[in-house]
């Protein structure tokens, strides 16, 4: 019971925080998860099982009331699963630690540059070049293999990623980000299982409170506005970025 609590609990929190900024939940449940003695591959299995039902609740959020480039979400988020499979496949073998550093430094370099740039994401705006909207596509495939092993900060690279493709604001791109990791997440929960990581009760338990934290998130986030999501996406992306390069 105490297992299933504190699963409940840091799958709550989590998400609380991943809906608001897009930095992430596994950054904080994964360590916990590998704390509780649960193997890597399967605390990966359960964070990606609970994203297949709290991902669909910020994704409507976000985007209600807002016109939909379902051409770009659905394109994107199938080149993305290329990268997917290639991660859940290769998750044994890849540096983790190399790759987590390099994703580190991006992640603070992106947040650093969002706090001196002050109208980054306060308002849409009209991107027509052609090659820099083809151009994110390629994004897609990093995006999705990064998702596949740990996925934190991948809602602040493509938030920046679409500020500058797509001209979206903090609101239409967490949306999209988290419509475009349904199909991602649920994708490698898929192989993970495959793969016999499953675990009925600790799934149960993240399930729940991953759902009741998208939903308070993202209401108070899609709220709160702009200018706070902007804030609360600094402050993660500083602390993620730094704790992801220096390993902590």
């Amino acid at each position: 019971m105490w297992e299933f609590i504190i699963i409940f609990a840091v799958s709550l929190l989590a998400t609380i925080l991943s809906t608001i900024s897009g930095g992430g939940s596994g950054i904080i449940s994964l360590p916990v998860f590998l704390w509780l003695g649960i193997s890597l591959p399967l605390s990966i299995a359960i964070q990606k099982v609970n994203a297949i039902f709290f991902t669909p609740i910020p994704a409507y959020n976000y985007l209600k009331g807002k016109k939909i480039d379902w051409t770009f979400l659905l394109l994107f988020a199938f080149i993305g699963l290329i990268g997917v499979y290639a991660g859940v496949n290769i998750l044994l073998a890849v540096d983790k630690i190399l790759m987590q550093r390099a994703i580190g430094l991006i992640i603070f370099a992106f947040a650093i540059f969002v706090f001196l740039k002050k109208d980054f994401g306060m308002k849409e705006r009209t991107e027509s070049s052609k090659i820099k909207r083809a151009a994110s596509y390629f994004a897609a495939l990093i995006m999705g293999f990064y998702e596949s092993l740990m996925g934190s900060g991948n809602g602040i690279a493509f938030t920046a990623l679409t500020y500058y493709t797509r001209g979206f604001d903090f609101i239409h791109a967490m949306g999209y980000y988290f419509a475009i990791a349904f199909f991602w997440c649920t994708f490698t929960a898929i192989l993970y299982i495959q793969k016999g990581y499953f675990d009925f009760w600790m799934m149960l338990a993240s399930i729940l409170g991953a759902m009741i934290g998208a939903q308070i998130g993202s209401k108070y986030a899609r709220y709160k506005g702009n200018k706070f999501i902007k804030t609360v996406f600094t402050v993660v992306g500083v602390v993620l970025g730094l704790k992801l390069f220096l390993n902590l």
